[in-house]
């Protein structure tokens, strides 16, 4: 029986990855790597460290030490947060699927970013958090969504995974989850990998208000 849903935050749960991707080609830039959206966009879900890793590779470069400080620091700085919003309905969808489930979130970014996402937007709202700094090994491996169910104390096939990104969701699936991925970002042929692909928000809304009235049903 299904009893958590595990959220990814950027892409899903707020209209975010334009200002974030402008925010490292901004950090990139000012050491002279040229990026642009898609380069983000096609990586997203990665930790700030896995994002400096690929795009150093993707350039032919080695990051050293200063580098994995340095960038993740300076886009944490210059993001402009004040421009990301929740999409439209999905405060009332969580609160109304808090009543049914557990509810966690996993992301990639930094915890002082998701933390002040969280007290903005969703508070008292998710009862476990997972950012980046959390696992040593970010999205595309596991170990995000495997910690998110060992802090729920549940089971895998207790848990639900909401995605958006391809490293996200072949994250879910090397946990060895559930996911379901809604196409925000890129096109839905990008998420193939996903055991159920919906192509909007509208899709998204409607897929979690049937799991709510399916769970109020078995009540």
């Amino acid at each position: 029986m299904l009893k958590a849903i595990i959220f990814d935050v950027d892409g899903v749960l707020v209209d975010s990855m334009r200002f974030h991707a402008d925010a490292w080609i901004e950090a990139f830039g000012e050491a002279g790597i040229s990026i642009k959206r898609e380069d983000i966009y096609q990586i997203e879900g990665s930790n700030g460290l896995g994002v400096v890793k690929l795009i150093f590779g993707k350039e032919g470069k080695i990051p050293g030490p200063e580098d994995f400080e340095f960038f993740p620091r300076r886009k944490r700085e210059v993001l402009d947060f004040d421009g990301i919003k929740p999409f439209e309905g999905m405060v009332s969808c969580l609160e109304g699927l808090k009543r049914r489930f557990r509810l966690a979130l996993v992301s990639g970014s930094d915890r002082k970013i998701i933390e002040k996402m969280v007290q903005r937007f969703f508070s008292g709202i998710f009862e476990v958090a997972v950012a980046g700094i959390d696992v040593e090994n970010g999205k595309p491996a596991p170990d995000p969504y495997l910690k998110a169910v060992e802090l729920l104390g549940l089971e895998k096939e207790e848990c639900l995974v909401i995605e958006n990104a391809p490293l996200g969701v072949e994250a879910a699936k090397a946990a060895g989850l559930y996911c379901v991925a809604v196409s925000s970002t890129l096109g839905p042929e990008r998420l193939q990998h996903a055991d159920l692909v919906l192509e909007n928000h509208a899709e998204l809304f409607r897929y979690l208000e049937g799991l709510r009235a399916g769970a109020e049903e078995r009540t």
